[in-house]
């Protein structure tokens, strides 16, 4: 390397010795970069025989590293001018990419400042109603569930030339009725229960929001509703309820007339009907004392209970059971009775007795059916189990301490009658 420098005087020799220590120790430079100032002549005897020591310096088992750099005057200037170019071109691309990231930052803090408002929720509230019916009427007709409210909101939203899905939208019912106070204990997001009111929040703003809002209106009034009522005017009422007696009377006297043709005699008959007057009675009364009880015996799984179709399908059960346990004990009391010009007591008594296992077992067995039946029954059956329940309970009891003693009840009465 040396002797290539010896050909030229404008050619300037610069070494530098770097050594390098191990990790964790000390680094230490060997020289200090320097320009060597000598003449080529010396150059060439100082470097004509080279030491071992200069030889050794650049060995690979070495860490000194030899680096040499030669440049010459006469292309200085034509270096420096490239450099400077260079420097230029690089200061240009500099500020292209300063301009670049400042536009980029423009744009970011532009997004950043629109980002509240595309974020911004608004909260509405929502009431349904049947066109034509006051506020302070009935309006169950009109209420819809959150799936409901929901896909009407996407579609009103799409008439709105807004882009809505039901994932962003959160619906909250207002409970306004008692009923609707019930079913709100119930609710949960997803639910199919049915309110008048809702509070919405939509990731709309004011504007949009408005519009959205006129758009669903415009549509539910496209949609007709069909209204149910369970209200019964009064005439209708005073129809089915003259109607009811009537039937009710009827069947009395069907009662009476099958059994006095039985028994040959009317006091039989008249002692059954009293047995299923007073059946039907306590069920009855059953059935009105859960809506107060329906808290305090809930372990019971005992519910607020009302008069509907399944409660009154159960009364006529009742009605056929209690007549049907009635009728045998009669008919012993008849066997044992025979041609005895008298009914008393004691074959009263004994009859009861002779029945009675037959009437615990038949009675148990039914029992046991209602009871599963009210506890795994479901929703549908459980006022129609429970009427069963208290039914089978009374009518057992009634066969032996309400049938019976009236019986013997009128038969003395009418002894004294006719004495």
């Amino acid at each position: 390397v040396v002797r290539a420098f010896e050909s030229s005087d404008a050619v300037s020799l610069v070494t530098y010795d770097l050594a390098f220590g191990t990790a964790g120790g000390e680094t230490t430079s060997v020289d200090s970069p320097s320009v060597d100032g000598t003449t080529s002549e010396d150059s060439a005897e100082n470097t004509a025989e080279p030491a071992a020591e200069t030889q050794s310096s650049i060995d690979n088992s070495d860490n000194g590293v030899l680096l040499v750099s030669a440049i010459s005057q006469d292309e200085t200037e034509a270096n420096q001018d490239a450099v400077e170019s260079q420097d230029q071109a690089a200061e240009d691309q500099a500020a292209e990419e300063e301009v670049a990231e400042e536009e980029v930052q423009d744009d970011d803090a532009a997004e950043s400042d629109s980002e509240p408002a595309a974020v911004a929720l608004t909260k509405i509230e929502v009431q349904v109603g049947v066109a034509g019916q006051a506020t302070g009427d009935s309006q169950q007709g009109a209420a819809i569930s959150e799936g409901t409210l929901k896909d009407t909101l996407v579609l009103a939203a799409g008439d709105a030339g807004q882009s809505l899905t039901d994932r962003v939208i959160n619906a909250t019912p207002i409970p306004l009725t008692e009923d609707e106070d019930a079913q709100y204990s119930e609710w949960s997001s997803g639910s199919q229960l049915r309110f008048t009111k809702w509070s919405i929040e939509l990731p709309l703003d004011d504007n949009q929001t408005q519009a959205v809002v006129t758009a669903m209106r415009n549509r539910m009034n496209q949609d007709p509703v069909w209204v149910s009522s369970s209200s019964v005017g009064s005439r209708v009422a005073g129809d089915m309820i003259g109607r009811a007696f009537g039937a009710l009377f009827a069947s009395i006297l069907s009662i009476i007339g099958y059994i006095w043709f039985r028994f040959q005699r009317v006091i039989y008959g008249f002692a059954a009907v009293a047995a299923l007057i007073h059946d039907v009675l306590i069920t009855l009364g059953a059935i009105a004392v859960s809506y107060w009880l329906a808290d305090a015996l809930g372990f019971l799984l005992i519910d607020p209970f009302k008069i509907s179709l399944t409660v009154v399908a159960a009364i006529l059960t009742i009605i056929g059971y209690s007549l049907n346990d009635t009728i045998v004990v009669f008919d012993r009391i008849r066997e044992t009775k025979g041609k005895a010009a008298k009914l008393t007591a004691e074959m009263i008594n004994s009859s009861i007795n002779q029945t009675l296992s037959r009437t615990l077992l038949t009675s148990i067995t039914t029992l046991i059916v209602v009871v599963l039946l009210y506890c795994f029954g479901g929703e549908g059956i459980h006022a129609f189990a429970f009427a069963l329940v208290v039914g089978v309970i009374v009518g057992t009891y009634s066969s032996i301490f309400i049938a019976s003693p009236i019986l013997l009840w009128l038969v003395n009465r009418g002894e004294q009658a006719t004495t």
